[in-house]
């Protein structure tokens, strides 16, 4: 039997403009937990390590930050999005629209398997909400 090394993403890790405001929309709009905080004072970074369903997600939270790294087209090599999967993709668009969280693709079907959106976070950066279909 083969032995497999690499067994699952752990985590991804973001750069935000505001620390605060980032851990309290992943927190509170998205259901993410505050996993632990780490400060490393020589680098003047702090991170929050969240998680959700078993995979974490870092945000670095800098003193100054400068410049961007995010696209909306494809065609462009770089970070494109994190996914959530949710029961409903309607009822989260409405919740998360209600909460003033703007949308850059409202709710669609895609090959009949799916539904999705993508949602903005407070730095811009895409998120997909991802349901999948039952067969009909």
């Amino acid at each position: 039997m083969a032995v497999r090394m690499i067994r699952r993403i752990e985590h991804t890790t973001m750069t935000v403009r505001d620390l605060h405001r980032s851990v309290a929309f992943y927190t509170t709009l998205l259901g993410f937990r505050v996993d632990r905080e780490m400060l490393l004072p020589e680098s003047k970074l702090r991170i929050v390590f969240l998680e959700l369903g078993g995979t974490g997600l870092e945000l670095f939270g800098v003193e100054e930050t400068r410049g961007e790294a995010v696209s909306d087209v494809n065609d462009v090599v770089g970070y494109k999005h994190i996914c959530l999967l949710v029961d409903s993709v309607d009822r989260e668009y409405e919740r998360l629209s209600a909460a003033g969280v703007p949308f850059r693709v409202q709710p669609v079907n895609v090959q009949e398997s799916v539904r999705i959106a993508f949602l903005k976070d407070p730095d811009g950066m895409d998120i997909e909400l991802l349901q999948y279909l039952e067969n009909e």
